[in-house]
């Protein structure tokens, strides 16, 4: 259902799977913390549904080029960004999830003309969570309430990135102010969460946005367990 695609930018190769035809329009996936696997399924689903779905990997992450150095959320974005152009994707349905939604929050602001619909799912950080231990602490709740399978799809991409990599990206997360980018950005915006999530209050997902999805049952990384989720959501429907 999804093929492999590489393009060229300044900053290596970014290496992105992709699916179906725009019948519906192009959907493009931000993953969170760098690591795709987890939301294949989520995009493959959505490829069936009459989308053009892209699920890209950062550069340092999954099957990108390496960087020239490690980058943060906004060096992401910045590189999502070019990749947008090089394939000549405009109009496009922009969902970030987790970390995801700083990068996707960051290109839709940046690039306006390119971002028709911005989703934040599972949003980072909720100030509520903030330092940063209060923040790791509440994700490893959050560990107790995904499927372990969860962890054995993430683990080899995190693996490849290396701890230097990914310690990049996570101080770069923890200092990203979601709040900024999102008062930026002038395309319509959705907040989607789940109702366990221990990381996103309901009271933080509604300052972000008035147009908020809630999923009844499910944790951080919902998109593994209702992979229907992102269609659902923009035919104005809740997962059930």
């Amino acid at each position: 259902m999804l093929e492999p695609l590489a393009t060229a930018t300044s900053w290596g190769r970014v290496h992105a799977l992709v699916g179906g035809t725009p019948d519906r329009g192009d959907l493009v996936v931000a993953p969170g913390l760098g690591v795709s696997a987890y939301l294949r399924e989520s995009v493959a689903h959505a490829a069936a549904c009459g989308y053009r779905a892209w699920l890209p990997d950062p550069p340092g992450f999954g099957h990108s080029d390496n960087p020239p150095h490690r980058l943060g959320v906004r060096d992401v974005a910045e590189v999502f960004g070019q990749w947008l152009r090089h394939r000549e994707l405009r109009d496009i349905t922009l969902v970030g999830h987790s970390s995801g939604t700083q990068v996707a929050a960051h290109m839709a602001a940046d690039a306006p003309e390119l971002v028709a619909r911005l989703v934040l799912g599972s949003p980072t950080i909720d100030p509520k969570y903030l330092p940063w231990p209060k923040a790791v602490l509440q994700w490893r709740r959050d560990g107790q309430l995904e499927p372990k399978s969860l962890v054995r799809t993430q683990v080899p991409e995190w693996r490849r990135a290396g701890p230097l990599r990914l310690l990049r990206l996570a101080l770069s997360v923890f200092a990203d102010d979601l709040e900024a980018s999102v008062r930026r950005v002038t395309c319509p915006v959705t907040v989607v969460r789940g109702e366990r999530d221990p990381l996103c209050t309901r009271e933080w997902a509604r300052r972000l946005s008035s147009d908020v999805v809630e999923l009844p049952g499910l944790p951080h990384a919902f998109p593994y367990q209702a992979p229907s989720v992102w269609v659902d959501v923009m035919q104005g429907r809740t997962p059930s």
